[in-house]
């Protein structure tokens, strides 16, 4: 039996077709690099999760927590303290990475595997670079799937808490002690005791805390000037500018020199109230502060810009090596 001439074309066509997807499946599958990342706790954390998952759009396959170490064509990222070496060690991954917030440089003695080292510590960075010690500047971001502006935002009657302070309550604050007079401002965190002022996070709870965040109109954020803290971009300061607060923090030289005016910094503990009442008096001005902060983070301190840092990294060094 004959077929008509607008059958055979298309079944001409399904034959290149099915012809070039056997000849391309190979080639993707050779190109897909394999990530072994290993969380700094067994329940990966909202960071990480962002992370993982941008890291998978972009083509790569990630194994997470594997009881394996990753083979020699693979790549290996530590969550993990700097203790952590004697286990990344036994490492045979062409690249080994290791990530944290502390603030301690690693011992270069211990290192006996090819290991890179991320860090968001500019100072930190530099001491590795003169110390011939493989080393990338690198945070890890915000995850905008669990922090996000509420399309309500900048309805009027949405914010709830003119001032909310979020941060611990295991380290000395004289910001937080100054405001626990203050009747109307709200406090949210780890450690504090249960009053009415106490907004009622549950730990890893990430819904609950944005939706406190984003009802706020300011977010006062506290590090002493002396700590670790005022030196990096830290996870208050992500979420708050993510959910759509408006920042007022302690002099921090990270925060400052990437979102500039867009969150406000105060010199002086008595300077504090006076910017609150200045940004609840000028709400034009703190929605564009708002917006600007918000589009800086997602920009580059968020999940999707952490793993596009990390993947610049992997190809400098394919290129390189």
């Amino acid at each position: 039996m004959k077929l008509p001439i607008a059958h055979k074309f298309v079944l001409c066509i399904l034959v290149v077709v099915a012809a070039v997807t056997l000849c391309v499946l190979p080639f993707l599958s050779i190109g897909k690099e394999t990530i072994y990342i290993y969380t700094k706790s067994l329940h990966p954390n909202s960071r990480e999760l962002g992370f993982i998952k941008e890291l998978r759009g972009l083509g790569y396959e990630v194994k997470l927590n594997s009881s394996n170490m990753p083979r020699q064509e693979d790549i290996g990222i530590w969550f993990k303290a700097p203790e952590y070496i004697k286990e990344i060690n036994k490492s045979q991954a062409k690249y080994n990475f290791i990530y944290n917030e502390d603030y301690y440089p690693l011992n270069w003695q211990e290192i006996q595997t090819r290991l890179i080292v991320l860090t968001p510590y500019q100072d930190l960075y530099e001491h590795y670079s003169r110390s011939n010690i493989q080393s990338a500047k690198f945070i890890l971001g915000v995850n905008l799937a669990d922090f996000y502006i509420n399309q309500n935002n900048f309805k009027s009657g949405y914010k709830e808490y003119p001032l909310v302070y979020y941060g611990d309550n295991n380290k000395p604050s004289p910001l937080a002690e100054k405001l626990r007079q203050e009747p109307n401002v709200k406090f949210l965190g780890r450690f504090w005791e249960n009053n009415e002022n106490i907004l009622p996070d549950k730990d890893g709870d990430e819904a609950e805390r944005r939706e406190f965040l984003s009802k706020a109109q300011i977010i006062a954020v506290y590090n002493e000037a002396v700590s670790t803290e005022s030196k990096i971009i830290n996870t208050e300061i992500l979420e708050a500018t993510a959910s759509g607060g408006l920042v007022i923090s302690s002099p921090n030289s990270a925060a400052k020199e990437i979102y500039g005016d867009n969150i406000i910094i105060y010199e002086q503990l008595e300077d504090f109230p006076k910017q609150v009442n200045y940004y609840l008096n000028h709400p034009e001005i703190m929605r564009s502060k708002v917006i600007n902060a918000q589009k800086i983070t997602a920009e580059k301190l968020s999940s999707a810009a952490s793993a596009r840092r990390l993947h610049e990294i992997i190809e400098w060094l394919n290129k390189t090596a």
